[in-house]
């Protein structure tokens, strides 16, 4: 396949989510949603359901969320809420949620209202999840989750099933992380809103069917020349970075992402699942390495050393924080990751965005702004 032919099947993946989940209804699979974040999909895919990502929803104006959230609750929630009430998954079969932060602990229990019809499998992470005692807790967790998933597919999650879907997931996270560094190596050889769609299609794709497009893909990119490129080389950090008008903006002002940190790219792939004794113990092993997680417990602060850490690595020669609106987790890191920024001689932009946005005329004057900031820079 022709690299654009591989793009356009990724994208085709991220804007065509509804029919892909009918097509597999109609096959007579199960269809397991993914809420964020940090779900265990490999024991869906281990289960023969479809994981589906439920959380990046474009296009989404809120009016009926309100009944169940403040208008102060981040809109990522409130996103998947409105979807959830005009009945975008009612062809799912149930959800995996999460309790990292205090909306999505509520939202655990409004998607019990706003859609019945949905069954919610919780997983519960510890927080000191450094501990050993965490790890035995997670274990335990994790074969509550795998029950769950039993009876809502009618299949037996084997340890053979489970070794295979964690091996898949594994090599699909080392292509992820291969195509990131490419980027890095080769800013504009693709647009910043193509390699979103890339990173953003595994969410709503046969795990399958994304490793091999990544393998062909990364061999492509690695045989082509790098372009020239005197845009401005910026690292992201935050939730996310959409809507994608957003994307397209830092396209059109020069910037190329050369790496990141969003929840809903980097920080979803960027380890791997361990070896352990038990397949389900060495899921519960994967937090345990996780490192400057914003969303755990992490007393040393450790997310700004990890930021400061890639920027040098990636090449990057400006930061963009794109803070969600109303995410208390994220507000309380941001002095500590822009004093580290600052410190490795970096600007950084705190660009607050939401989910929702409907006008993107502010955020493009402050993002060109920014762009002249780093042009005086260097002619300094």
């Amino acid at each position: 396949m022709e690299k654009a032919e591989i793009i356009r099947e990724m994208q085709d993946a991220v804007t065509h989510i509804s029919e892909t989940v009918h097509r597999k209804k109609a096959e007579g699979r199960k269809v397991v949603g993914c809420a964020p974040i940090f779900v265990p999909e490999e024991l869906v895919i281990a289960s023969g359901a479809f994981p589906v990502g439920i959380w990046g929803g474009q296009k989404v104006s809120l009016s009926r969320s309100q009944e169940y959230f403040p208008p102060f609750a981040c809109s990522v929630v409130q996103s998947i809420t409105e979807l959830s009430v005009a009945g975008v998954y009612d062809e799912v079969d149930a959800v995996l949620l999460t309790f990292l932060c205090d909306t999505l602990k509520c939202m655990s229990q409004t998607i019990q209202l706003s859609a019945p019809k949905l069954r919610p499998i919780f997983v519960k992470h510890p927080q000191n999840y450094r501990l050993e005692c965490a790890v035995e807790y997670m274990v335990k967790e994790l074969a509550r989750v795998k029950e769950e998933l039993e009876e809502v597919t009618g299949a037996r999650i084997t340890e053979e099933a489970l070794r295979e879907a964690i091996s898949l997931c594994n090599r699909d996270r080392e292509e992820l992380m291969r195509f990131t560094r490419i980027l890095a190596q080769k800013p504009g050889i693709l647009t910043n809103h193509q390699r979103h769609d890339v990173i953003k299609s595994r969410l709503y794709m046969e795990r399958s069917r994304h490793l091999e497009l990544m393998r062909e893909l990364n061999g492509i990119l690695e045989a082509e020349a790098a372009p020239e490129f005197h845009g401005i080389r910026l690292y992201v950090c935050g939730v996310m970075l959409e809507p994608v008008e957003l994307l397209d903006i830092l396209d059109e002002l020069g910037y190329a992402i050369v790496g990141d940190e969003l929840l809903q790219e980097s920080r979803q792939f960027r380890y791997r699942v361990p070896e352990g004794l038990g397949q389900l113990e060495r899921l519960a092993r994967q937090v345990q390495n996780i490192r400057g997680e914003a969303f755990l417990y992490d007393p040393q602060k450790e997310r700004d050393d990890v930021v400061a850490e890639e920027c040098r690595a990636c090449g990057a020669e400006a930061v963009l924080f794109a803070l969600m609106k109303f995410c208390d987790t994220d507000e309380y890191d941001y002095p500590w990751v822009r004093d580290a920024v600052q410190a490795a001689g970096l600007p950084i932009l705190n660009l607050e965005i939401e989910q929702i946005m409907q006008s993107f005329e502010g955020a493009r004057t402050r993002l060109q702004a920014y762009a002249e900031q780093i042009e005086s820079r260097r002619r300094a």
